[in-house]
């Protein structure tokens, strides 16, 4: 070891009376040191930048999936206490007895409505899935069966089951409760979710997977198809926001969770049937270039972190000089 120190401080030695040998190591040294450090606070800005993305990210979902719970809760609570009525369940057993339905149910939305001041609607099913009554303004009573995977459910293992699902133009949170002879279903639809985020400048659209859903019975109602597979029923939408997401490929943005464009910071989450399918995606926007964003924030400190980054690198050649 001893040996090794000896040998160094000779070789060190060499180089101070070599001037030119020296100075080329001294050099090479020097901006090697300063490419390594420039590469580790470009990678650090880089990765607290990430992180800071990952966290508000987070706090979107979050923020998402606690309105979606506390409407879809709200949606169970009128449902188990309709159940708890005995006469209200005995009318909607009686299947056969239109105008007693309908009237109990057009009179029941109409309070839940007023109550949670968007429209809640009630409908009743038969057993073969066949809509006998709703509460809703204008009523699809065609007399076909539903291909829903909701009530299928519901009807088959004769529990409460709730979740997301398109049906009659709109996609809406549904809770269906299996009677004796029928299915209550109590819903809300999902474009309630646009003026709550739209108070805070933020863009909420709900796209489904055409795929699942029957296109010949939809093509009566409003709708934008989006890019390959995804169709907006929505009655409130950002034609313009849709348009710069119509080429996005879905399935990259769920993996990945979020992304960032030149104008706009986006998180999708995908809409999960009861079968545990994806039959949809919520996607959540901002503009990134409004002031009290928190994209902008986030965005600000990751370029403050990098003219510090680069500030720095620049103190170190001058140092040199």
């Amino acid at each position: 070891m001893f040996g090794l120190v000896l040998k160094f401080q000779a070789f060190m030695e060499k180089l101070r009376k070599n001037k030119g040998m020296w100075f080329t190591t001294i050099t090479t040294l020097s901006f090697f040191g300063i490419v390594v450090t420039l590469y580790y606070l470009n990678s650090m800005t880089t990765r607290a930048a990430k992180n800071l993305y990952e966290a508000t990210n987070a706090s979107y979902f979050y923020e998402l999936d606690t309105k979606i719970t506390d409407s879809t809760q709200k949606l169970e609570l009128i449902g188990n206490m309709l159940l708890l009525n005995q006469a209200f369940v005995a009318v909607m057993n009686n299947t056969a007895n239109a105008d007693a339905i309908a009237g109990q149910i057009k009179s029941i939305g109409d309070v839940a409505t007023s109550v949670d001041k968007n429209p809640i609607i009630l409908e009743l099913f038969g057993k073969n899935a066949v809509k006998i009554a709703s509460s809703s303004e204008n009523p699809v009573l065609d007399g076909k069966a539903y291909d829903s995977k909701i009530l299928q459910k519901a009807i088959a293992t004769g529990q409460p089951v709730s979740g997301i699902e398109y049906q009659d133009g709109a996609v809406f949170l549904i809770a269906a409760y299996p009677l004796q002879n029928s299915v209550l279903e109590i819903k809300k639809s999902m474009d309630y979710l646009v003026d709550i985020y739209a108070a805070n400048d933020k863009i909420f659209q709900v796209l489904m997977d055409k795929d699942f859903v029957n296109m010949q019975s939809a093509a009566q109602f409003k709708h934008q198809k989006i890019g390959k597979s995804e169709v907006s029923f929505q009655s409130k939408t950002d034609s313009d926001f849709l348009q710069k997401i119509a080429e996005l490929d879905f399935e990259k943005l769920i993996a990945n969770k979020y992304m960032l464009s030149d104008e706009y910071f986006i998180l999708a989450k995908p809409i999960m049937n009861v079968e545990g399918k994806k039959v949809g995606v919520v996607i959540v926007g901002e503009n990134i270039l409004k002031n009290n964003g928190l994209p902008r924030m986030v965005k600000g400190i990751s370029i403050g972190l990098t003219t510090a980054a680069l500030g720095l690198v620049v103190a170190l050649l001058v140092f040199m000089v």
